[in-house]
């Protein structure tokens, strides 16, 4: 790395720089200053020791963000001995001067001083950007951290439809007549909030039941209608539900494990694209799923729009 290149800390200004640097870097994924507040700096796990900024002089030419988990997530198992980068750029005309090396590697030396046995870019909830690296947006940075000794753990995709000519497939019909005076799939209602959250503690624990509180949250003050969120149950027992927000981001969605194979996933999955269709929304989009749930959506009209890296090294031996 050039001798006239600093990394140091985030400090207070720099704000419009970082979000600058970023736009230009991250082509695919434009942030504005409000995402890079709401997901960085309010944060709770954010720690200025983890968000590295590299400087020419006063010109902000690089950023990193670490994170290192403070708060355990609801429910989840301790995952204290993780840790995640979720944000890399370095402008243009100063890449390959070992700058994107020197940040990454003084990250790594502070997760290992926080006892972070392995790091991962970038599956970090609540508050990650993308599911990992593009492979084709950002072939270059993915070949970066396979030379700083990151291997793949999967490719996850995320998938977009358009809902302009949605239909019910027949085979769902039948789905849901067997399912009839079985399983009730409704819209929330406040009698369900105690069982949803219990079940979830127990199928979903984790980022899952801060999405789901938010968006019963949101029902109650009115930012969302009731069926923003669907529910599974049978005679008030929660076995499935799914969500969707009003910018067109469908999910989560989920199923008990021993209640999937019945069709409740999809009868769950093609009423909510229905009520987002009948509030004008057009298309539905979602970031992160796998290639086996991805058949599922693509009976409802999802293809793949983008496939991403999920990167990890371990850290210790």
């Amino acid at each position: 790395m050039s001798h006239s290149i600093i990394i140091r800390g985030y400090e207070n200004g720099d704000i419009h720089a970082v979000v600058d640097l970023l736009n230009r870097a991250l082509t695919k994924d434009p942030v504005t200053s409000e995402t890079f507040q709401r997901k960085v700096l309010l944060d709770p796990n954010f720690d200025r020791r983890g968000a590295l900024a590299a400087l020419d002089g006063e010109k902000l030419v690089g950023f990193a963000l670490g994170l290192v988990r403070k708060y355990k997530l609801e429910d989840a198992p301790p995952d204290f001995d993780r840790s995640w980068i979720t944000l890399i750029a370095v402008d243009a005309d100063y890449r390959r001067r070992g700058i994107g090396r020197a940040l990454v590697s003084r990250l790594e030396d502070w997760f290992r001083s926080n006892n972070c046995t392995m790091t991962f870019v970038s599956s970090y909830a609540p508050n990650y950007f993308i599911p990992g690296v593009d492979v084709e947006a950002y072939a270059d940075a993915l070949a970066f951290f396979k030379s700083m000794g990151y291997s793949e753990v999967y490719r996850p995709l995320s998938m977009d439809a358009n809902l302009v000519h949605l239909t019910t497939p027949d085979w769902v019909r039948e789905k849901e007549a067997a399912l009839e005076g079985k399983v009730t799939i409704e819209p929330f209602r406040p009698e369900l909030i105690l069982p949803l959250l219990e079940w979830m503690k127990v199928e979903f624990a984790g980022d899952w039941q801060r999405f789901a509180r938010e968006a019963m949250t949101k029902i109650t003050t009115g930012e969302f209608r009731p069926d923003n969120v669907w529910i599974a149950h049978e005679n008030g027992r929660v076995i499935g539900y799914c969500q969707h927000d009003n910018s067109g981001r469908f999910g989560p969605f989920g199923v008990s494990a021993s209640e999937r194979g019945r069709g409740i996933g999809a009868a769950l999955l093609f009423k909510c694209l229905h009520a987002m269709r009948a509030k004008g929304l057009h298309s539905a989009w979602f970031l992160w799923t796998d290639d086996k749930v991805a058949r599922l959506y693509s009976q409802a009209g999802f293809t793949e729009s983008r496939r991403f890296a999920l990167l990890r090294k371990d850290l210790v031996g």
